[in-house]
């Protein structure tokens, strides 16, 4: 819903997570490829999009209309210099376009369960993973996966969701974590 909650729960994520992990290649993850994914995300916000935010942030700010306003309109912006750029990302696969078992597309956002019984993420934390070519595999929402691509900067709407960038998929693998220590937004599905 707001990218400083998101954050908030991606920064505990990442900090939980460098002990157990493996991804299902065997390759074993690392704190360093934790901050690496980060990054990428991080990437994706222009520099200063979110400079308003106060650093002494108090909860009773995200009932404020006019910083929802700001928040809102800072998730509308996107950096046009990741134009072209591979990027490696990790995320949630949510499907757009799935045929028998595979998925042709997909949005992939940073946290499980955002487009689902909440507000979508960002436009500015949404990609577009379009993999029409090498379809993947459908995984379950609460499966953290590995992206490997070239961004392409612009908006795309959605029924569910809009993106601020697509991602030609390369590579997709599966990330495999403890259930417990998976980032789910809070409320996005009351029965997991």
């Amino acid at each position: 819903m707001i990218r400083i909650v998101g954050l908030l729960a991606t920064l505990i994520f990442f900090n939980a997570i460098s002990v157990v992990c493996a991804v299902a290649s065997g390759y074993e993850a690392t704190e360093e490829d934790f901050v690496r994914w980060e990054t990428a995300w991080d990437s994706l916000i222009p520099p200063g999009a979110y400079d308003f935010v106060p650093k002494d942030f108090y909860f009773e700010l995200l009932f404020n209309p006019t910083f929802q306003s700001q928040l809102d309109e800072a998730g509308r912006v996107i950096n046009p210099l990741l134009e072209g750029k591979s990027v490696e990302i990790a995320g949630f696969m949510v499907p757009i376009e799935v045929r028998e078992e595979n998925v042709l597309q997909f949005l992939l956002v940073p946290e499980a369960g955002q487009c689902i019984h909440v507000p979508p993420p960002p436009l500015n934390q949404t990609l577009l993973v379009d993999t029409t070519t090498t379809p993947t595999p459908l995984r379950d929402l609460y499966q953290p996966i590995i992206v490997w691509g070239r961004l392409s900067v612009g908006t795309q709407s959605f029924e569910i969701a809009d993106s601020g960038y697509s991602l030609a998929a390369s590579k997709i693998i599966t990330l495999n974590l403890e259930e417990d220590m998976i980032p789910v937004v809070p409320g996005a599905d009351g029965d997991r």
